[in-house]
């Protein structure tokens, strides 16, 4: 069973509404999409077992701009502090928050994630906290006792469960609770300014450890998965649940525990160090299904290594493969390939609408013209008058990951008839070889490649540095496609005349 579907047997009775959020303190990578993606596919489950459920996204923009990150230039040092969506965005146009939820919303629109988006500066302003935030003020002594013999950390002896906005400096990890009445907050600032805020409103917010919980009691969520951090002994879910039990009188959200997505020969994703890959730019340059497929095949408990350049070729191989057990046309030893399948799809597919990605990568460098690459998808069998308008964009993703992602290895250009060579007597025999056997012969991808085997074998080289020869004289570089179907989406009379040229020099 798919852990998707495992988790929702364990789910309260009744509706379910599974809760996601991040940040948006900067670009929300790959690694961030773990969050969501996961969510997605609980509350997938859930609408596939009958449970009647709902999808939260919350943006987290009433949190303070921690640092200059290095996507920032060095005037956002007076920011410091404020909260996110009180901040100008980078091009000036519109808010901080909104400028990175933006290209966000729209990644999940691609991938067919429609979550209800919630601010949680909306939350503060329409006053949906408001109770929350009084129970948790009334609360105050038992809130702290239970985040120090939970968290083991001792707290200031000023420590109050909210943090005033300061009116002045505009800033919110700078004022300090003086005292509370319903529904004011008296505080005063290290700027020297001393004021009020009113708790209905979004003068000031609950801390990370309050705010959580206080979330759960207003949106009655049932579910949440969340990273490896907040669920370590002593995090902020365990203090969360508890707060959620003792102080707000519910059940804590069923939880799931993820691990994080490293980028491969760099380290867990980040933001704020620059270690990372915007979501928007992975499905501008891969198919967005490979985004779902990244996350829904790999058990959550298990960090995922992400390799966006030779990797999403095999990913996209095994997402192929998947696909054909689905559609009944292979076997897997994964008796959850087909669900995998089934989760990762952005929307139901159409056999005649099909492309592999690999096979894309490898005719648009042999025909980079998009009329002539049609023609060749046409040969082998893919009408791309049936794909219709979203053939353009599958070519421009092709595109977009050959020039932004695209090892060395897997690029190529076909060399002209007449480009020099210089081969031995050896080498020279086995391109012979070769040529003689095309006589009659069929001009498909099995038949040229059971002829070169033979060609090689008879002339008593070893198949590594026979096929080597061929893309040495095809493309310059020691390997390359799968060499009999490469030869096949190609001109006959041209590789013929290549060949003979190669000899001749």
């Amino acid at each position: 069973m798919h852990w998707a579907d495992a988790f929702t047997k364990d789910l309260y009775p009744g509706d379910q509404v599974i809760s996601t959020g991040i940040s948006p303190s900067g670009p929300i990578h790959v690694g961030n999409m773990r969050e969501i993606l996961t969510g997605a596919f609980i509350f997938q489950a859930a609408e596939d077992a009958g449970m009647k459920s709902e999808l939260l996204y919350l943006c987290d923009d009433m949190d303070p701009l921690r640092k200059v990150y290095p996507f920032l230039d060095q005037s956002y040092s007076r920011y410091v502090g404020m909260p996110l969506y009180r901040i100008p965005a980078p091009d000036g146009n519109g808010s901080y928050s909104d400028y990175f939820l933006r290209p966000f919303i729209e990644t999940l629109d691609i991938i067919n994630v429609h979550p209800r988006v919630i601010r949680s500066s909306e939350l503060y302003r329409d006053g949906i906290l408001m109770k929350a935030i009084d129970i948790a003020l009334n609360n105050s002594e038992r809130i702290a006792r239970i985040l120090k013999e939970i968290s083991g950390r001792e707290l200031e002896p000023s420590w109050a469960p909210y943090n005033a906005i300061c009116a002045s400096c505009g800033r919110i990890n700078t004022t300090t609770m003086v005292s509370y009445k319903y529904p004011y907050v008296e505080y005063t600032c290290k700027c020297g300014y001393s004021g009020t805020a009113d708790i209905g409103r979004d003068q000031g917010k609950l801390p990370w450890r309050i705010e959580w919980p206080a979330k759960w009691y207003a949106l009655s969520v049932t579910a949440e998965p969340f990273g490896k951090d907040h669920g370590a002994p002593g995090g902020s879910y365990d203090t969360g649940k508890e707060i959620a039990t003792l102080i707000y009188r519910i059940n804590p959200p069923k939880p799931l525990v993820y691990e994080r997505i490293m980028l491969k020969g760099k380290g867990a994703m980040h933001s704020s160090t620059g270690i990372a890959i915007p979501a928007r730019d992975l499905v501008e340059s891969a198919p967005p299904e490979l985004l779902r497929f990244l996350i829904a095949r790999i058990q959550p408990a298990r960090h995922i290594d992400f390799d966006p350049g030779l990797g999403i070729l095999n990913l996209a191989d095994e997402y192929e493969k998947y696909r054909e057990v689905y559609f009944g046309k292979e076997k897997s030893n994964n008796p959850d390939a087909s669900r995998i399948y089934e989760l990762s799809r952005v929307r139901p597919e159409n056999e005649a609408e099909f492309i592999s990605f690999r096979h894309l990568i490898t005719l648009l460098q042999i025909y980079p013209e998009e009329s002539n690459l049609r023609d060749a998808l046409k040969r082998s069998g893919i009408d791309t008058d049936k794909i219709g308008a979203s053939f353009h964009k599958m070519v421009n993703t092709a595109k977009n990951w050959l020039q932004n992602y695209a090892p060395e290895e897997v690029k190529f250009n076909v060399l002209k008839e007449t480009s020099p060579l210089v081969l031995n007597e050896g080498e020279k025999k086995l391109l012979e070889e070769f040529l003689s056997k095309l006589d009659g012969a069929s001009w498909d991808a099995d038949t040229l490649h059971n002829l070169l085997h033979e060609a090689i074998k008879s002339r008593n080289y070893d198949p590594k540095y026979g096929f080597a020869l061929f893309y040495r004289v095809l493309i310059g570089k020691e390997k390359g496609p799968r060499l009999g179907y490469f030869l096949s989406h190609l001109d006959k009379n041209m590789i013929v005349a290549r060949i003979k040229f190669a000899i001749s020099q």
